[in-house]
């Protein structure tokens, strides 16, 4: 009984760390347009995750908030769970959709311009591992080239 509460007690304390330090994201691999209309993005992007922790790492379907350059662009939607292999890197495959803000399609071809934009995903979804979940705060921000994710926007 000793054991079992000792065990729990670990768990719960792992559970109940910040996973913004034992999770890195490694490399963003581009994406995959799935379907492309005025209300609706769908596509596959593909991502190296590395987990840190001894114990792998389950993200529950979610909703993201998504910037350039500080202007908000859309809302991304995970519709799939995400699973992290204990003390592995992980390549994703994660399949999401985005329903562009107003005016989308104009910030994405002046970003397609520049050499180089700031991009922020911020959101609340729920990560844990076993069976212990807790909503976590997420905000990622880098820079990136923007023919990695407008890769069909002609530039003159």
């Amino acid at each position: 009984m000793k054991t079992f509460l000792l065990i729990a007690l670990a768990l719960c304390l792992a559970a109940c760390k910040s996973l913004e330090e034992p999770l890195e994201l490694v490399s963003y691999d581009g994406s995959q347009i799935e379907q492309f209309s005025g209300q609706l993005i769908k596509f596959e992007a593909g991502f190296h995750v590395q987990n840190k922790l001894w114990l792998p790492v389950k993200m529950k379907p979610g909703s993201f908030e998504i910037f350039i350059d500080q202007q908000k662009i859309g809302n991304l939607y995970l519709d799939e769970p995400i699973k992290l292999k204990a003390n592995k890197e992980t390549v994703l495959k994660v399949p999401l959709r985005m329903i562009p803000e107003p005016g989308f399609i104009t910030m994405a071809y002046k970003a397609a311009k520049k050499s180089a934009v700031g991009v922020k995903i911020s959101g609340y979804p729920k990560v844990g591992m076993l069976f212990l979940y807790k909503t976590a705060p997420i905000s990622k921000e880098s820079q990136i080239d923007p023919a990695l994710f407008t890769p069909y926007f002609p530039t003159f």
